[in-house]
């Protein structure tokens, strides 16, 4: 730990630190600069503020790969910081990690301080500033404002005001959070929260993404994705584009605008098994295949067999097979031709079965299978 003009051994007023381990305040400042760098592997805090800390640090400088920029703690009170940066550029396994986690203190300033702790590709980061009743502290933070402060996207939260008395953001901008309904999240215990004048902005290109779900339908179904787009602010347009099998264009397939949560729906009606593609203006999303089984229907009309197969194309002229259900298996007992409008209507080879019509796969469909039906 380097500490410059250190009071203690030149008898002179601290006016700059510099530190690669937790930097700790617990008494009056009055400093020009806080300079703390903490290295991956470290597992520890770059800044703590603790009861009795006070005063002025005129810029603080925050570049952290392990755990929270600053947390500040109840008996912090009057303390004035006048600009300066956090970064996280990284974090320690299974920790969750905050920008400034304020879990108590009073009349507590931060002004022109960009706060950066979110990554697109990393999880457990909470927010970019934390303003909440935690640890030890009896009483809520109170008083406690970031003051034309910028906030970076992609932590779970950007600013999360809860449990706290006249605290928040004011005259700042905010870029959109991981989950854009937490961008400027106000909880219920937020007493007269200070949240005005804030300007919300897309500061990047968000990610669509996609619920796990079915990618397969029956010929007539509908296909429902649902899908959320994150770190995008919500109303934006997202487009479903599909290639049918045996094209080479993309076509619209169905379009919608994200809720205020981010989240979307989009609902396809394939007739042929094709490549869909999400996409967002100029943002490319998920590419998927998607599958479509023919239907296949076989009725009885008397003595006499009805077979069909509903399909985006014609299946006369192929073969089916009927099925019959023997000795806990399925064996084909008979084999059909379909005619005009993929039809056919015959006699069954076997009575008093449990019988099922099959269709092997072809371009564009899966194989297929009717309902069982018992005949004789």
């Amino acid at each position: 730990m380097i500490v410059l003009l250190a009071a203690a051994v030149l008898g002179l007023a601290q006016h700059d630190v510099r530190t690669d381990h937790t930097w700790t305040c617990r008494d009056k400042v009055d400093l020009d600069l806080v300079e703390v760098k903490i290295a991956a592997g470290e597992r520890e805090d770059a800044v703590h503020l603790r009861p009795g800390c006070t005063g002025r640090i005129g810029k603080l400088v925050v570049v952290q790969r392990s755990g929270d920029g600053v947390k500040v703690a109840e008996g912090v009170h009057d303390l004035v910081v006048g600009g300066g940066s956090v970064r996280c550029l990284a974090k320690a396994p299974r920790f969750h990690q905050d920008g400034i986690q304020v879990m108590g203190g009073a009349r507590i300033t931060f002004r022109d301080l960009k706060i950066s702790c979110g990554r697109r590709d990393e999880r457990l980061i909470n927010s970019n500033l934390f303003i909440n009743q935690a640890g030890r502290s009896r009483l809520p933070p109170r008083d406690v404002v970031c003051e034309g402060c910028s906030f970076g996207g992609w932590a779970a939260h950007t600013v999360s005001v809860q449990h706290s008395i006249r605290s928040g953001v004011t005259g700042s901008t905010i870029c959109v959070a991981r989950f854009p309904q937490f961008t400027l999240a106000v909880g219920e215990d937020a007493q007269e929260p200070r949240v005005s004048r804030n300007q919300v902005r897309q500061c990047g290109p968000g990610e669509l993404t996609l619920e796990p779900g079915p990618r397969a339908v029956e010929y007539g179904d509908r296909l429902q994705l649902r899908g959320i787009f994150l770190g995008q602010l919500p109303g934006s347009r997202v487009v479903a584009q599909a290639r049918p099998a045996g094209k080479r264009a993309f076509v619209g397939a169905d379009s919608t605008h994200t809720r205020p949560n981010g989240r979307f729906r989009l609902v396809l009606h394939p007739r042929i098994g094709a490549v869909v593609r999400l996409r967002s203006g100029s943002l490319a999303g998920p590419v998927f295949r998607v599958a479509v089984r023919p239907r296949v229907v076989l009725r009885r009309r008397g003595s006499t067999l009805v077979a069909r197969v509903r399909a985006g194309r014609s299946y006369a002229g192929r073969g089916v097979a009927l099925q019959a259900r023997r000795h806990g298996r399925w064996v084909v007992v008979q084999r059909i031709e379909l005619e005009k409008h993929s039809r056919a209507r015959f006699q069954a080879a076997v009575h008093g079965a449990l019988v099922r019509l099959a269709v092997g796969p072809t371009l564009g469909y899966l194989p297929a299978r009717s309902e069982p039906l018992r005949i004789g």
